[in-house]
């Protein structure tokens, strides 16, 4: 898959290119700035500032802060579910899958910290925003997409039979939040690699028959 994990170097004025790497500049941009001083620093003029675009081009693109906000948010959400995807894709067996779901999330977070960190601090702003229908689409997409691969499994006897809405906490609720803690508490916390394997087996024992 496209290599969009790590966190791009940031931008300067005056930097030119087509439309979808103006995009990308533009929302990186808006990432230092809520990397800097907080999601709610996000502004066009302080992004016009870091990136060089004009504020017409900002508009253009993504109509206005909320509108740059969740342009960013979504963007960083499609990436991560991808990565988790490419995880289960790869994974062979039952246990394994279920690992690959903890294991897909974690080194992804640790991969890429500072778009994980905007994840959790952008999603108040996104859910209430004018994309909160998006924001819950989104989010219902991704579990259904989890159960419909547990769901052969669970016909089986394999996976416990669990009501279908505590399934996707049982399984990713202990390393989302671990990560959370983590982001939030730079340098007080061990990196999330140090549990990587106990997380894993964590979520495993959770849903195993």
């Amino acid at each position: 898959m496209p290599d969009e994990t790590s966190v791009a170097p940031r931008t300067s004025p005056g930097t030119r290119g087509t439309t979808p790497d103006r995009q990308r500049l533009i929302l990186q941009a808006a990432l230092d700035c809520a990397m800097d001083c907080g999601v709610d620093a996000v502004s066009i003029d302080a992004v016009r500032a870091r990136c060089g675009a004009s504020v017409g081009s900002i508009y253009h693109h993504f109509g206005s802060k909320e509108g740059l906000v969740a342009a960013l948010f979504f963007d960083i959400f499609d990436e991560q579910s991808r990565a988790i995807q490419d995880a289960l894709d790869h994974a062979q067996g039952l246990r394994e899958g279920v690992c690959a779901l903890v294991t897909g999330y974690l080194d992804w977070v640790v991969l890429a910290p500072d778009r994980a960190r905007f994840l959790f601090q952008a999603r108040s702003h996104v859910a209430s925003g004018p994309r909160r229908a998006d924001l819950l689409a989104a989010a219902q997409n991704r579990n259904r997409a989890l159960l419909r691969w547990f769901e052969p499994h669970q016909a089986c006897g394999a996976v416990r039979d669990l009501p279908c809405d505590i399934l996707p906490s049982l399984v990713m609720g202990p390393v989302q939040s671990y990560c959370r803690a983590w982001l939030g508490s730079p340098g007080q916390l061990p990196g999330p690699q140090t549990f990587r394997e106990i997380l894993a087996d964590t979520a495993w024992r959770a849903v195993r028959n």
